[in-house]
Order: structure tokens, then C-alpha cells, then sequence
């Protein structure tokens, strides 16, 4: 029977994203397993009301005026090694995973070192780095269909993943509720001298204040050629191509945009491509430098950039 009394009102989003920004959820519940969620669910279908869910909160804004609806935190961690298999419940967070990585000397997940976040976070935007991403290492997905009240796998290959995109940004009703990764067999020291390197990559060249990581995708030099010859040109000079991608950091640094700031919002200094918090910024004041951003590159460059961050609330 479910207890509604695990229903919370009028619950503050932010200080549950690495943003730090947002509003008020109508109704919030914590979950720890999918028989929680599959409850939770039927709960705000009998009652009307909108489902979001919340993962780890590392790419989301999350509208200071609130949200609306029921948000469901999943927050289900259990994480079982087997052989070169781990198997996560959506709620794991990277960092616990990357833990159980090294820990039974298994090699491929090494890239997510540092990395906020949930696997189920991952496998929905198909996170990845240095030229790695969940993808390569999903082996299936269960997932919850909130339309029809089932519980079933799909393999990777229909999780239909793409350049951080997956079946489940198309398709809203369908939950990550548990992930299995196939990892290899590897030499211990072999696996930390790779995730130590990532992980002092990323302390020497992110910013540590409050942000949601990478805001936008970035873009296959194919593209950039087909929109403005000269700067694919540029980028290539400049050895900004990797993996056949140039780093919409890059093209912010072009044009001139490290520390902009609207309001307290503010393009750090040390990465382009992240949108940095200074403590006070309201989700407006980050919407407004997006699309300042988008603008700029749009107008200067003839380039559409595009969000890889989700959004919540508007």
C-alpha cells in the first residue's frame, strides 16, 4: 500500500542539482526501488498530475518558480558486480560505479572519473568522454513504461543510442529504473594510472564553482564545413577536430565570450563551455546567457548551437 505521507510538498529543487538553482516542487518523493516508483507513478496518474523525474541533477536547470506535478528523485543504488559485469540500479551514481570499476580490476568505465551524476543520468543524455561513452558499455537497460505499467529490458542496440542520445529522450514515458554495463578484465595499475590522468584533466582544466558541465553538444566538423568553410578551416589548423567533433567550447572561446556574465550567471574563464552559478544566479539569468550564447554564434559564425543540458519546469 502506498504512503502518501513519503510525499512532500513544496520541496526546494536546488540544493539537489549541481547547479544549485530552482524553485519548489508541487509534490516530491524520494524513491529506492521501481516497486516505489511504479507506486509513486500510479499515485500522480489517480491524482492528474504532471511526472517529472530527477536523477543526479548534473544536467538540468530547474526553473526558480518551480515545478509543477509530482518530481520523482530516484535515488534506487544498489550495484552488483558479477564477473565483468555491473549491474546498477539508475540511482548509482558514477562515482560509485567508477569505485566498483577499479575495485574488481575491470577497465572501461575510467573516462566517467570525476563526472557527477547518476548511470541512469548517463545512459538517457548517452554521457561520455575522451573519446569513450555509455554506449560502448551498455549491455541492456530496464526500463519502466509509465504508459502502459510494465517492466521490461531493452538491449542497447533499442535503447537507439546517439551523440548524447538515447530512445528515452524520444520517448518520455519509458524510466531507466536499472543498467547493465559490460566492462573488461584489467591490470589494476594500468586502470588507475588512466583514471588518475582524466581525473587531473579535469581539475586543471574545469571550473569548480556551480555549474551543469558542457551546456551544449558539440558539433561534427562536417557540419561546421557545410555552414561556414572558414572556421572548419580554423579548427583544423588549430587541431580543435577530435573524433571528427569540434567542442562548442571552442567556438565560445571564438567568440570572445569567457566570463560574459547576465546577472550572476557567468561563462567561466577557464572552460567556455561551462555556464557558471556565482552563488546568486536565478535560472533566468542562465537562460538568458544560453541564449546570448546562441545568438552570438548563430549571427557571427552562421552556427545553431544546441543544449545538452535538460530542462525542468518551463
Amino acid at each position: 500500500m502506498f504512503n502518501e505521507k513519503k510525499i512532500i510538498k513544496n520541496k526546494i529543487l536546488a540544493p539537489l542539482t549541481t547547479f544549485k538553482i530552482g524553485g519548489p516542487a508541487k509534490f516530491f518523493i524520494e524513491i529506492k526501488s521501481t516497486e516505489d516508483l511504479i507506486e509513486a507513478v500510479n499515485w500522480a496518474k489517480i491524482k492528474k498530475e504532471k511526472i517529472n523525474i530527477l536523477g543526479g541533477g548534473s544536467n538540468v536547470l530547474i526553473n526558480d518558480l518551480g515545478v509543477d506535478g509530482l518530481v520523482i528523485k530516484l535515488s534506487n543504488a544498489n550495484l552488483i558486480v558479477d564477473n565483468n559485469e555491473l549491474i546498477c540500479d539508475a540511482g548509482v551514481s558514477l562515482a560509485q560505479a567508477v569505485r566498483a570499476a577499479i575495485g574488481n580490476n575491470l577497465t572501461g568505465l575510467e573516462w566517467a572519473t570525476g563526472i557527477p551524476g547518476t548511470i541512469g543520468g548517463s545512459v538517457y543524455g548517452n554521457a561520455g568522454a575522451f573519446g569513450s561513452n555509455m554506449a560502448m558499455i551498455v549491455k541492456n537497460v530496464e526500463v519502466y513504461d509509465m504508459k502502459n505499467n510494465t517492466v521490461f529490458i531493452l538491449s542497447n542496440q533499442q535503447c537507439q543510442f546517439d551523440y548524447r542520445e538515447s530512445v528515452f529522450k524520444q520517448k518520455n514515458n519509458l524510466i531507466i529504473t536499472k543498467v547493465c554495463l559490460v566492462l573488461v578484465a584489467g591490470q589494476l595499475i594500468e586502470i588507475k594510472k588512466l583514471t588518475n590522468q582524466y581525473l587531473t584533466y579535469r581539475n586543471n582544466s574545469q571550473p569548480k564553482s556551480f555549474s551543469a558541465g558542457s551546456i551544449f553538444k558539440n558539433l561534427t566538423i562536417e557540419y561546421i564545413r557545410s555552414v561556414n568553410q572558414n572556421l572548419a578551416q580554423q579548427a583544423e589548423e588549430a587541431g580543435a577536430v577530435k573524433a571528427n567533433k569540434i567542442a562548442a567550447s571552442w567556438i565560445i572561446d571564438k567568440l570572445g565570450l569567457k566570463g560574459k556574465q547576465i546577472g550572476f550567471a557567468k561563462i567561466s574563464e577557464k572552460h567556455a563551455g561551462f555556464i557558471l552559478n556565482n552563488e546568486q544566479a536565478k535560472s533566468q539569468n542562465i537562460i538568458d546567457l544560453i541564449n546570448f550564447i546562441k545568438q552570438q554564434a548563430k549571427e557571427r559564425y552562421n552556427i545553431q548551437l544546441c543544449e545538452e543540458i535538460c530542462y525542468l519546469g518551463f
